[in-house]
């Protein structure tokens, strides 16, 4: 976590900006303000879940997959979600993907486990983007 908040520091902020996805830099926004430690845990599992998700479904940092179409919410009972906008949404109903992603974070490190299956999602809970009040 420190060389991201190295980074954040230098962009003076850009970098939240540049990788947390609409929906997610409000809730960044609103938990820095509050708690500065904890708006940077939120800034580094955002990261890693990006991380682990591109390279689950096989495309890296490679189109259609980027930073801000890709995002990690949390539904009402606190469990993170998936939620992707644009061509990434559609790449993964096109393939017929669902993801199911895992966040932790300690003092000085953060960690996500992104797993992608094929066909209909076997979990309960958010199955549907349109559930997470997102198109």
């Amino acid at each position: 976590m420190d060389r991201l908040i190295a980074s954040y520091q230098r962009t003076k902020g850009r970098l939240a900006e540049r990788i947390l996805g609409p929906d997610e830099i409000l809730v960044f926004k609103a938990r820095l303000a509050r708690n500065e430690s904890r708006g940077m845990a939120y800034l580094a599992t955002r990261f890693a879940a990006k991380e682990a998700f591109s390279k689950a479904i096989g495309l890296g940092m490679r189109s259609p997959m980027s930073w801000r179409v890709m995002q990690t919410l949390n539904d009402p009972s606190g469990k993170p979600v998936i939620k992707c906008s644009g061509q990434l949404e559609q790449f993964m109903q096109d393939k017929f993907y669902s993801a199911q992603v895992s966040i932790s974070d300690e003092v000085d490190m953060a960690i996500a486990f992104v797993i992608v299956t094929y066909g209909t999602p076997v979990v309960t809970g958010v199955t549907d983007y349109k559930d997470l009040g997102g198109s």
